[in-house]
């Protein structure tokens, strides 16, 4: 051992100083610094850990949104052809239906003369009296033999005086738009045709697209038409056959069978049927794809 020099006392003691100073700062620290660095780190990680579920339930929230949206769609498109087919399927049944009974009708139908009560449909009827010309019509868009025209519709007065309206047949028209002239006789004298019952209001039915009537042509049968001549006989019209005035026959009541309208009807219970299996193997098949993207 070095024996200090007596003017080196001051020396020695700082260097013992500096020695206990750096002892006391290579100390292992307090718990109380420690623990607020600790929680400054746990608590970053559990934020960042909410941020990330956060972000996940968003997504598979978006997800599920979009699954729902397109699930709706999916389920509203078959649906409405499920629907279309059944609604197509129940209308074949019913004009089948209603064929089967018109020649039904038409086979036992009997032959009247100048009837005083309702006729049965497809009756066939004879009329003695005269026609009324001033009140004919023209039913618009016929057509015969490839020929476009219009159908006489003209007034019968029969001799009790009661009106019948008749359609006479077929006229072609010179050019479009344009009516033919129609000639009717002014002399009395009789008429044979087949009767055909109107619906509830007086119409032929079917689809009608603008004003029904425009100048003097009507899209359908309408018995408003005649509404100055008062209430005819019966609502209904007869399609002349024979008689005076009679132009082209032009009027059939339909060359489906009733078996060739339920074979139609089949047809859109098979689409219908065809529809609805599609809709359900497409619903799962959507499921499973979208729970297999979520795992992902």
């Amino acid at each position: 051992m070095t024996t200090p020099l007596p003017g080196d006392e001051s020396q020695v003691a700082a260097g013992h100083f500096s020695e206990g100073y750096k002892e006391r700062n290579t100390l292992p620290l307090s718990r109380d610094h420690v623990e607020p660095e600790r929680k400054s780190s746990l608590s970053s990680a559990h934020t960042l850990s909410v941020q990330e579920s956060s972000a996940t339930g968003n997504a598979l929230s978006s997800a599920a949104i979009g699954e729902r949206r397109v699930g709706r769609g999916w389920w509203l498109f078959w649906s409405a052809l499920i629907v279309l087919g059944l609604c197509l399927c129940t209308w074949q049944i019913n004009r089948g239906q209603a064929r089967a009974q018109h020649l039904e009708d038409a086979a036992s139908a009997p032959e009247l003369v100048m009837p005083d009560a309702p006729p049965a449909s497809a009756s066939l009827i004879e009329l003695r009296g005269e026609w009324l010309p001033q009140h004919s019509l023209l039913l618009d868009n016929r057509t015969l033999d490839q020929r476009h025209g219009v159908a006489v519709l003209t007034p019968f007065k029969a001799e009790d005086g009661r009106w019948w309206l008749v359609e006479r047949g077929f006229v072609p028209t010179p050019a479009p738009r344009v009516d033919p002239d129609v000639v009717t006789p002014l002399e009395p004298g009789a008429i044979r045709g087949r009767w055909q019952w109107l619906d509830s209001r007086g119409t032929s039915g079917g689809p009608l697209f603008g004003p029904n009537r425009e100048g003097q042509r009507l899209q359908q049968i309408d018995l408003s038409a005649w509404q100055a001549l008062g209430p005819p006989a019966y609502a209904g019209v007869l399609h002349q056959v024979s008689g005076i005035g009679q132009f082209a026959p032009w009027w059939q009541p339909g060359n489906m069978t009733p078996e060739r309208h339920y074979a139609y009807a089949l047809q859109w219970l098979g689409l219908s049927l065809g529809a609805a299996v599609v809709m359900v193997l497409g619903a799962r098949r959507q499921r499973s794809s979208s729970l297999h993207q979520h795992h992902v």
